[in-house]
């Protein structure tokens, strides 16, 4: 039977200390990240100090540039260049792998975790709809639900841990992960992908497990469920043993159309097209893509798939065979615009054939480096202006969500670490570098969910240093309304600062531009969105703190000269209505605050907390796709930091939560 609990249920979770700070203090501001101290850090990778030595700025420096705006989309294809499809704010999410979803999102329904609640609502609150969320990964294939729950009510258990980063845990999960998830949609929208477990013998049982696993998702999840992922990284089984050797393509079709089916039987889902795959990840040789499209795959399987899925990494850190590659001497690999293209250039026929059988093209997990990532390296800034370019190229590439994958402690890439479990209650989360980079696209693409980008970066064959500074414009209703600039090179005495003219029409007398801005693109913490910035490590709560800076920038003739400082991006609003549609709106900022620790009890509003972001009310239809009425089963209870309860209050028609 299923269970529908009442949603103004809000209980408390005491704590022993009560720590009280005024409205006039925030938390800890960035500073400046030091050098690694003497010696060989040993401490915990997602906290590793290290920093690397910047790339020499070019010789000659690129300091002007005169951007020719294509006005409409017909001029931009006279340029011989295309815009891509429509694009929403959200489309740079986060993939959580399953064996840490507890840690990150909550440790049960009634216990969820306030600062990932406050990194999601910074997406919600300038896309207009709520983060796309991933729980899977390489955890995900030796998974089991268990529906009579776990001892004390777990989320999930691993029972087999080992010291890999990416060796696979066996994980026991039950629906308190769904119902963690669901509350977690309730307060910021979020849409989900799950993976099903795809082991040999969860195949071949196809009436066991994995079928219980999909109904109780989609029931639990309803249309927040974007897709149920079936098969992590296929193209590795063998090389990690998943599969004997010689199991390739056709073994992989074969069954994958037995677990779906499996799934499918008895009208077990409400909604059918409910996969995603195959999820490749690696171009491995026979078994690419193209290659199991040409299977016969995607044609068979095309009624019943929500979209296509693909994986990738740039690069390694797996030291396979012994091969150690030293993060400084491909640091440079990531500052500039030829990687962004290099790791889109080999989908775009793939995307192209995807969309001819009308379906999504994602990028289901990816980041700077498989197992783990760099020190020094994957918490960088430049990283941070890196995955902003990829995400845009991918999204020129007609990608439609693109995923950063999450990891644990044991992993320099994470956008966002929770402390340790030994750590005191006072230390907090870890904010990487790439998570600003979720803001910058967020913005970028704004709240209408029409937003179409080009990529028209200045030609090399003008300038080979032009690498160092993409452009991509972004249109709406025919109409260019926001431009986005790069400067990767590091130095800052100002001579590689890049003045850029936009001719935008006489009309215009002047336009907004906000920035992505550190020092350094080794730096890893004193990093501002706009003015405002995240902290350092152990010093996040998943809120932005500071004054947000939007510098106006006055046009002579129609021509707007904006500064594109060495590093940093430029992130131009050419009309009023696109910076209001890019901006957290004052009265509908959702945002959870973590400054008092103490203990006491509240309750919120039945009605208030169901419409607090947009969602089951008849006013205003629902912020994103999926509200009440898609049926889906949620218990909403108290929300929690790490280590320390919290009270929740309503108040002024926000809901905020209280440590």
């Amino acid at each position: 039977m299923l269970r529908l609990a009442s949603l103004s249920l809000l209980s408390l979770i005491s704590a022993q200390s009560l720590t009280l700070y005024t409205g006039d203090q925030t938390a800890s501001t960035a500073t400046s990240t030091a050098s690694a101290a003497e010696g060989t850090y040993t401490g915990l990778a997602a906290y590793d100090p290290t920093v690397l030595t910047p790339p020499t700025p070019p010789e000659t420096p690129v300091t002007s540039y005169t951007l020719t705006l294509p006005s409409n989309g017909q001029a931009v294809l006279d340029q011989g260049l295309s815009l891509s499809i429509a694009q929403k704010g959200n489309f740079l999410g986060f993939s959580v792998e399953l064996s840490i979803a507890n840690s990150l999102m909550g440790s049960s329904s009634t216990n969820m975790k306030v600062p990932f609640l406050n990194y999601m609502a910074n997406i919600q609150n300038r896309a207009g709809v709520g983060p796309v969320i991933r729980v899977g990964g390489n955890s995900q294939e030796g998974s089991t639900i268990f529906t009579g729950g776990l001892e004390d009510g777990a989320v999930l258990d691993k029972i087999k841990v080992s010291s890999g980063v990416t060796d696979t845990p066996l994980i026991n999960y039950s629906l308190e992960l769904f119902y963690l998830m669901g509350n977690i949609t309730s307060l910021v929208g979020a849409d989900w992908y799950f993976g099903l477990s795809f082991n040999e013998s969860a195949v071949d049982s196809p009436t066991g497990n994995v079928p219980i696993a999909a109904k109780w998702a989609q029931d639990i999840l309803g249309e927040h469920l974007l897709a149920l992922s079936v098969g992590n990284e296929p193209d590795l089984y063998v090389d990690h043993s998943k599969r004997e050797s010689g199991w390739g393509v056709s073994n992989y079709v074969t069954e994958f159309d037995t677990m779906t089916q499996s799934i499918l039987a008895d009208n077990n889902l409400i909604d059918t097209t409910a996969f995603i795959g195959p999820s490749t990840c690696c171009q491995v040789e026979g078994f690419e893509l193209d290659d199991v499209f040409n299977a016969g795959w995607l044609t068979s399987n095309v009624d019943n798939l929500a979209a296509v899925s693909v994986q990738h990494y740039p690069t390694n850190n797996c030291k396979i065979n012994g091969n150690v590659i030293d993060p400084q001497a491909i640091f440079s690999d990531f500052l500039n615009h030829t990687s962004a293209q290099a790791q889109v250039s080999p989908y775009l026929t793939n995307s192209q054939t995807v969309l001819g059988v009308q379906k999504e093209f994602i990028m289901l997990e990816t980041n700077t480096a498989s197992c783990g990532g760099f020190a020094g390296l994957s918490d960088s800034f430049g990283v941070a202006l890196w995955m902003a370019d990829y995400a845009l190229q991918m999204a020129w590439g007609n990608f439609t969500t693109a995923l950063m994958h999450v990891g644990g402690q044991n992993v320099y890439y994470n956008p966002f670490t929770p402390p340790p479990s030994t750590e005191a209650a006072t230390k907090q989360w870890t904010t990487g570098s790439i998570y600003y980079s979720t803001l910058v696209i967020a913005e970028a693409f704004g709240k209408s969910n029409q937003s179409k980008v080009v990529d028209i970066s200045p030609s090399t064959d003008q300038d080979a240093n032009n690498i160092y500074h993409p452009i991509y414009a972004v249109y709406e209703n025919d109409a260019p309304t926001r431009v986005v600039m790069f400067n990767y090179i590091d130095d800052s005495t100002g001579a590689n600062d890049l003045q850029t003219t936009i001719n935008v029409g006489t009309a215009t007398s002047s336009v907004s531009v906000r920035y992505l801005r550190a020092s350094s693109v080794s730096e890893q913490y004193n990093i501002t969105w706009a003015g405002q910035t995240l902290g350092t490590s152990f010093a996040s709560d998943g809120r932005l703190y500071g004054e947000q800076s939007t510098v106006t920038i006055q046009c002579t003739d129609g021509n707007c000269v904006i500064p594109v400082y060495a590093p940093s991006i430029a992130l131009v609003f050419l009309t009023e209505d696109a910076l209001s549609n890019s901006t957290p709106s004052a009265d509908a900022t959702t945002e959870y605050e973590t400054s008092i620790v103490g203990t006491g009890s509240a309750t919120v509003d039945k009605q208030a907390l169901e419409t607090s972001n947009g969602q089951s009310s008849s006013k205003n239809g629902g912020t994103s796709k999926g509200n009440s009425s898609s049926g889906a089963i949620s218990r909403i209870t108290n929300v929690s930091t790490t280590t320390i309860g919290l009270v929740l209050a309503f108040t002024g028609g926000l809901l905020s939560l209280v440590m």
